[in-house]
């Protein structure tokens, strides 16, 4: 096998003897097609890494579903998900986390928003692309948030890390509302009040829907209303939220209720 040196003086074999160089065959010395080749690498591994985390996020929960969160560990966690007890810790500070991650995935949201046109009111904007974001989500998605609020109520350690949660991606949402409406996050407080607002009628709206029992088709009105509540000043009008569930949800509530008194 006969060795040859490349443009720039690296030293490599020739694996290819006396066969011919392929054609448009990218030289060392060809920067721009090493940084298109290193993009689509770059995207792969993003993807790679989103997917892991989605898997081991996922794995909690169904295990936190089956076990309960005591007798889940990160040990079983990692089986599950096929990766080692290392790479969930590379992910999650602990379980909670990941079973929190696994119902709070609004990954895409904060690039709908920064794409969306600039004549439209922020708050208004918001509500809009959060529900056709949610209402795009795949039924399963949809039944492990459900699942996720739903365990919270048994699991008040999961909380901690919604809240976190919420708060992570409230702070991305003032960066891109500063961006569109030419305010500044540290000195002015439009773009913190509205992502707040947006994120605690959505928090709200989610939680309703879950406790509520309701499924997929009406969590959009169930969050339509509780954005008019804000829209409107939130006037008392418990009748508003009551219209947006179904009429079997809306008893079922009820009865909850009333059984927990009693």
């Amino acid at each position: 096998m006969s060795e040859a040196t490349c443009d720039v003086g690296c030293f490599r074999p020739d694996l290819t003897g006396d066969l011919p160089r392929q054609q448009g065959r990218p030289n060392c010395t060809d920067s721009a097609s090493l940084s298109h080749m290193t993009e689509p690498r770059e995207g792969l591994r993003t993807l790679k890494k989103q997917m892991a985390r989605e898997a081991i996020a996922h794995a909690a929960l169904q295990l936190t579903l089956e076990r309960g969160l005591a007798n889940v560990t990160l040990d079983a966690v990692a089986n599950l998900a096929f990766v080692s007890p290392r790479t969930v810790s590379n992910y999650f500070s602990c379980k909670e986390e990941a079973v929190v991650a696994a119902g709070n995935n609004f990954s895409g949201l904060i690039e709908r928003v920064r794409q969306a046109p600039m004549d439209e009111h922020p708050l208004q904007l918001l509500r809009r692309e959060i529900t056709e974001f949610l209402c795009h989500r795949t039924p399963e998605e949809l039944q492990k948030s459900r699942e996720m609020l739903q365990m919270m109520e048994d699991n008040p350690s999961l909380r901690p890390h919604q809240v976190a949660s919420y708060d992570d991606l409230e702070r991305q949402l003032q960066a891109v509302l500063a961006e569109r409406t030419g305010t500044d996050v540290p000195t002015d407080m439009y773009p913190w009040l509205v992502a707040a607002s947006a994120m605690a009628t959505t928090r709200i709206a989610m939680r309703v829907w879950a406790q509520a029992g309701a499924d997929a088709d009406a969590l959009p009105d169930i969050i339509a209303a509780a954005f008019d509540h804000v829209a409107t000043g939130l006037r008392p009008d418990a009748d508003q939220v009551q219209s947006a569930l179904p009429e079997q949800a809306v008893h079922s509530r009820m009865s909850s209720s009333d059984s927990a008194r009693h």
